[in-house]
């Protein structure tokens, strides 16, 4: 078996009397790194540059209240009680993907209505940016132990080493971390070099096919991570990945209609 050992401990450092984590220096470049990306985008398109910051706030600040939300509702509420302002420390580490995403894409609705730019569009910008960015915060989560997966004997493991990661110590763990980091950085790359063919579509399809691909790759990985088994032997995450996948599955079919279709096609 091929061992990774991880013996960084979770914080990088301390500043004044504040931990900061590993989880938090990755997800402060990971947000750096999809702007950067966004920014290249709306060149692209010819939209003004000062849009990506502002579309930034609103659904970054969307996407952390949610994911952070859902997290805490489903794994975090007896600490909170205990400790209420611990619901802000998002630099520790647990955040809710499924919650982000949808609180993420509501405030990127209310951006866009705002700003008169199309939904569609805007989430086209912003999927490639998104992927990259999800891919850099999940090499965070590898650090620290966050969303660890199962026990493992297979030919490679990840094994932490320092008693203060969020994964057992010394256990052989599947690395999920990493393999999800690794499937939405090809994701993203897909999506940025095919987003010419995706355009053809009409707005909404390359946001359409990084879904259907986010989906793919949790309800995958979801078969090497603990969750709660919902229904017909899958987990929770993987039925909402199928839900989600059938969403996007549908908004390309209604692309691919429009676009087929004269009369629907006319504005």
């Amino acid at each position: 078996m091929l061992l990774l050992p991880i013996g960084l401990d979770p914080v990088a450092f301390s500043l004044g009397g504040v931990e900061i984590r590993w989880y938090g220096l990755f997800a402060a470049l990971a947000i750096a790194v999809a702007v950067g990306i966004a920014l290249a985008g709306t060149r692209r398109v010819h939209l003004a540059p000062g849009l990506v910051e502002d579309a930034a706030i609103w659904v970054g600040a969307s996407a952390l209240a949610g994911g952070r939300l859902l997290y805490v509702l489903q794994n975090g509420l007896p600490d909170i009680a205990a400790h209420p302002l611990h619901v802000f420390a998002i630099w520790q580490g647990g955040l809710s993907f499924y919650g982000g995403l949808v609180t993420g894409l509501l405030g990127l609705a209310v951006w866009a209505r705002r700003r008169g730019v199309g939904l569609g569009l805007a989430a086209d910008i912003a999927a490639p940016a998104v992927a990259a960015g999800q891919a850099v915060g999940h090499l965070g989560c590898l650090i620290g132990g966050d969303s660890y997966g199962l026990p493992t004997s297979g030919p490679f493991a990840v094994v932490y080493e320092s008693p203060n990661a969020m994964a057992p110590q010394g256990v052989p763990l599947q690395p999920t971390q990493l393999y999800e980091a690794i499937g939405l950085g090809l994701l993203a790359l897909a999506l940025w070099g095919s987003r010419g063919r995706f355009e053809r579509l009409g707005p909404g399809a390359t946001a359409a096919v990084y879904l259907l691909g986010n989906a793919a790759i949790r309800f995958g990985l979801f078969f090497l991570r603990d969750d709660i088994v919902f229904l017909a032997g899958l987990k929770v995450a993987q039925v909402i990945a199928i839900g989600i996948a059938a969403f996007a599955l549908g908004w390309l079919a209604a692309l691919a209609l429009r676009r087929r279709s004269p009369v629907l096609s006319t504005p």
